[in-house]
């Protein structure tokens, strides 16, 4: 009979982040999560990485830096989804199959909401445009009524100028 593991619930949001629109994970949280320690959870990542087609390595696992609680730079991974597969494929142990489970169902929250958030931004450029577009032909209307006021202008002020010579009375001095 199986035993039922109880794990923390996982925050989503916590295992997983957005970088310039694709989800990431760091092997900071990747040994927090599965009780490991990050120097040997960084020696797998570079076994993994090592072993993999260069252009694939270059996509998936980004050495990066962090700094440590005692103020030190320490040396860490981001991996896309498909590093963190890689990776984490050798994690045995039940425990180890459920957090596989929620880092993938964590990814794929991260994935819709990215998506959400790109809905999101092309939406609001779209009414934007429309905005835009609107103030355009307000602009057009409004300078093709300005220009036909000027012409309107010198017209009413000549007519103006008729009807004041019409209704002025001469004034015929005799010397």
């Amino acid at each position: 009979m199986k035993q039922e593991l109880v794990i923390q619930e996982f925050d989503f949001s916590k295992m997983v982040m957005a970088i310039q629109g694709q989800a990431f994970t760091t092997s900071q949280k990747i040994a927090a999560y599965f009780g490991k320690r990050h120097d040997n959870v960084l020696r797998k990542i570079r076994q993994v990485r090592d072993e993999c087609p260069d252009e694939f390595a270059q996509l998936n696992f980004e050495e990066a830096d962090f700094i440590d609680k005692n103020g030190e730079t320490q040396p860490m991974f981001k991996l896309t989804k498909d590093g963190y597969m890689l990776v984490v494929m050798g994690f045995t142990g039940s425990a180890a199959t459920l957090i596989k489970v929620r880092y993938i169902q964590a990814f794929n929250w991260m994935a819709d909401q990215i998506c959400r958030w790109n809905d999101m931004g092309e939406q609001a450029q779209h009414r934007h445009a429309l905005k835009v577009a609107k103030s355009e032909v307000k602009a057009r209307i409004g300078s093709k009524m300005m220009n036909a006021r000027k012409r309107e202008k010198k017209l009413l002020a000549i007519e103006f100028e008729q009807i004041l010579s019409l209704t002025q009375p001469k004034l015929i001095f005799n010397e």
